[in-house]
């Protein structure tokens, strides 16, 4: 009497819960359909709770902890946890904030994903993305963390995100200290890149 409950239930589960791990690109193409699905309908207003909602979704599979490590590089070592800890939490809220307010960039975007690569210990999925006509190459560097997958750079053009960040970070630190770049992060995306 248990075997045949046994089977109904494991039959009653999802696909996605008997099938092998997930891939990157699935782990990507799960968070678009999510995103598109939370969108509320054009024309109509955005509340607080829809765009936290959206931020939520667009961020989770991102490892900030993991890109401002990278993007602080040796300097990483030399600050103190205090520190590291306020730079994450600044640098998490301005991406939340700066990825989450292009709604209509997300409903009218149109992705094609490309084979997945292997490079540096990092799964790479190279993307091509159309907004309004226009391409733009996106790759998604990421990497599994406990059964899932986080992306620990974007490349957009052939341009690092990483990259770009450890630049405008070591500018600042070089003027204002570390101090002053968590400053600048803790003001918002109203103050400009930092």
């Amino acid at each position: 009497m248990r075997a045949p409950l046994a089977a109904l239930l494991l039959l009653a589960l999802p696909a996605t819960a008997l099938s092998a791990e997930e891939t990157a690109t699935e782990a990507l193409r799960a968070r678009d359909a999510e995103i598109r699905a939370a969108l509320p309908p054009a024309g109509s207003e955005v509340t607080p709770a829809t765009r936290k909602r959206v931020e939520n979704i667009i961020t989770r599979i991102v490892d900030v902890h993991a890109m401002v490590e990278s993007a602080m590089a040796a300097r990483w070592k030399q600050i103190t946890e205090a520190q590291r800890k306020r730079l994450v939490t600044a640098f998490e809220n301005r991406f939340r904030s700066t990825s989450g307010s292009e709604f209509d960039t997300y409903r009218s975007t149109e992705v094609a994903y490309e084979p997945e690569k292997v490079e540096a210990g990092r799964v790479v999925v190279p993307t091509r993305v159309v907004v309004k006509g226009e391409p733009t190459d996106i790759t998604y560097a990421m990497r599994q963390e406990g059964g899932a997958w986080r992306i620990v750079d974007i490349v957009i053009d052939g341009v690092s995100t990483v990259d770009n960040y450890r630049s405008s970070f070591a500018r600042v630190i070089s003027k204002e200290g570390v101090e002053g770049l968590i400053a600048r992060l803790e003001k918002g995306p109203s103050t400009g890149r930092p």
